[in-house]
């Protein structure tokens, strides 16, 4: 079986003209509609393509694919690399599954000590954020938060260039902040090879954890994978603790870079 993400897609197109009227409407309901497989039985498929449990079977099976179980986990693997999929009926989603990610998340920070990550978040001489596609606006939020309360943050790369220049300009003294959750570019696992002797912190996903030993630090943000597309809540979540935790290490020194930016923010009139 191959894991290609269109797979599903790209064998119906493939053996289309091939198949019977009852196949022919199977195909037709499946490429409108490919997350039923996750949703529905066999049987329930069958009904409402006006088919027999055998021919959706026979369907399954000419497009090569063992049975019903092993198509579903075909698309399973894709909705867990971050493609959007829809694993179960939205009537029946709620913030369960986000509630349940950020008690994971809870229990993993009670479980970790923070301290060594703090004091790097507060005072290494420079912080580096590195960030790319979903993870850009994370890069950014974290770098914001973290200039409420501290100086020389920089988010890399800039936009429209690449990362190579960034990274020979990183010094042994910067502490650099990688974020990959789901999706994650094609260098990403070399960019942390080139980092390892940086101190490094990771926020990445169940599917980064691989990456754990190339980081100083890990931190991970379970995603949920009922959904089509992701929430970003733990992640959100998790830079906010981070963030708060450093402001409170620097204490008077994060007051006064704060005020200072409140007080820029009304001579600049940048705000209502």
């Amino acid at each position: 079986m191959t894991h290609n993400s269109h797979s599903l897609i790209d064998r119906i197109n493939h053996h289309y003209s091939e198949l019977t009227a009852n196949s022919r409407r199977l195909a037709d309901y499946l490429l409108l509609n490919p997350e039923k497989i996750l949703i529905m039985s066999t049987n329930e498929i069958a009904e409402v393509c006006s088919v027999s449990k055998t021919s959706v079977s026979r369907f399954i099976r000419r497009l090569g694919y063992a049975d019903h179980l092993s198509l579903r986990n075909e698309l399973l693997q894709v909705r867990e690399s971050g493609e959007p999929v829809l694993t179960k009926s939205l009537e029946n989603c709620d913030f369960h599954q986000e509630i349940q990610a950020l008690e994971l998340l809870r229990e993993q920070i009670n479980s970790t000590d923070l301290g060594p990550l703090i004091d790097s978040l507060a005072n290494a001489p420079r912080i580096k954020i590195i960030g790319y596609r979903n993870s850009y606006p994370l890069a950014m939020h974290f770098r914001q938060q973290l200039m409420q309360c501290r100086g020389n943050v920089e988010l890399l790369p800039l936009p429209g260039q690449t990362i190579g220049e960034d990274l020979a300009a990183i010094e042994d003294t910067d502490f650099v902040i990688v974020i990959g959750i789901r999706r994650r570019v094609s260098h990403f696992s070399n960019m942390l090879e080139q980092l390892q002797g940086n101190k490094t912190l990771l926020i990445t996903d169940q599917s980064g954890q691989k990456y754990a030993p190339s980081a100083s630090h890990l931190l991970i943000c379970h995603m949920n994978n009922e959904t089509p597309l992701d929430s970003y809540s733990v992640p959100m979540s998790l830079i906010s603790h981070l963030v708060n935790n450093t402001y409170q290490a620097l204490k008077g020194n994060a007051t006064k870079v704060s005020s200072k930016i409140s007080v820029n923010y009304s001579k600049l009139n940048e705000l209502e």
